[in-house]
Order: structure tokens, then sequence, then C-alpha cells
């Protein structure tokens, strides 16, 4: 099972936080509005309003977590995935084991 990221000092308590409501591609796009500060990109308001007051360091910092947080979830996305698989691929052979226990 892979460990969640840890966030660094600088990451703003109130971004951790609020990172637990983000999938995987808005971390994505939230770590290179942080890079870039591009106004075109979809990001909530509140990624808009607390960069707008953080210097280049912590925006960094928040840009590296967003993505290792993104990254995590696509490791626990793949573990899920390939639990599915394993499950379906026990169901196409239903009682084959019952043969050796009972004749």
């Amino acid at each position: 099972m892979p460990t969640p990221p840890t966030p660094y000092d600088d990451v703003p308590n109130f971004i951790v936080d609020r990172f637990d409501d983000h999938s995987k591609e808005e971390l994505r796009e939230i770590a290179t509005y942080a890079e870039t500060l591009d106004g075109s990109l979809d990001v909530p308001d509140y990624v808009v309003q607390a960069f707008a007051i953080q210097n280049e360091e912590t925006r960094t910092v928040v840009a590296i977590y967003a993505n290792e947080l993104a990254s995590y979830l696509e490791e626990l996305e793949e573990l899920e995935d390939e639990a599915e698989d394993d499950e379906e691929d026990d169901d196409r052979y239903p009682g084959r084991m019952g043969g050796a226990f009972f004749g």
C-alpha cells in the first residue's frame, strides 16, 4: 500500500485540508497553476486567492505537494484496478477448486 505524501512545512494547512476534496486531475491542474499562475486554467477560487498572497517558494512547494498527492491517488487507483482484475479472474472459473474437495 502506498504511503500518502507528507506536506511540506510551507504548505498552508487550509490548502492541505482542501486538497483531500480534489481528484488527481484537479490536483495536477492546481500544480500547473501554482507554477505558472495561468489564469486560463480552471482552478478553485480559494487556490487563486491563496496564491495571490503567497510567495514563489510557497507556490512551488504547493505544486510539488499537489503533484505528489496526485501520484499517490494514481497509485491507489492502480492497486484498486489490479484488485478488481484479480477478483474478475477468480470469478471466471467458479467451482474449479471444488473439484479437489468433492471429487
